[in-house]
């Protein structure tokens, strides 16, 4: 079912910029030029998987330095330092995989062969790969750490966060790896 709503949202995705292209005046000439290389439902699931990940990354940003700012001072100076770093190093792998998205998207959007998105997106598959064996890494020494620094309500709330963000990441990470040209 997951499945489907991501390949409904890219083609809707597509649709909508067939749509809008003649109403801006914008030239898409890669998006409508496309060639027998690369499907139209290859484009917009590269822009899709792209979306997905600049969204996630954005939201990740906010929410992991809003949880610092609301809870740090709770942390010794070691601990505060330490957080930062682990959340700098999710935003870095974070900038990597979108950026690996970004180039797949380019070359799906320019008509490239089948043979070099097809590369592109498996490069953005191992990136995600990469993030979410840092993100696991980063649970497992960060959560023993807060669990004895939040009330039993805020770590609820944390949980719930926590839970929906990796819901969310868990959604990027199936448009990334759907991406086929």
């Amino acid at each position: 079912m997951r499945r489907l709503q991501l390949s409904f949202a890219a083609l809707l995705g597509a649709l909508l910029l067939a749509a809008v292209a003649p109403a801006t005046a914008v030239p898409l000439a890669p998006v409508a030029a496309i060639s027998s290389a690369t499907s139209a439902a290859g484009v917009a699931s590269a822009n899709a998987a792209h979306r997905a990940v600049s969204g996630f990354r954005a939201q990740s940003r906010q929410d992991l330095s809003g949880f610092l700012t609301n809870y740090g001072d709770r942390l010794t100076a070691e601990q505060n330092e330490r957080a930062e770093a682990l959340i700098a190093k999710a935003d870095l792998t974070l900038a990597q995989l979108e950026a690996k998205t970004r180039t797949t998207r380019a070359l799906a959007r320019s008509g490239a062969i089948d043979t070099r998105v097809q590369q592109a997106a498996d490069a953005a598959s191992r990136a995600f790969d990469t993030a979410s064996a840092s993100t696991a890494a980063a649970l497992a020494e960060m959560q023993p750490l807060l669990r004895s620094k939040l009330s039993l309500f805020e770590g609820l709330q944390a949980k719930l966060l926590l839970d929906q963000s990796m819901r969310d990441f868990a959604a990027v990470g199936a448009a990334v790896k759907s991406v086929r040209p």
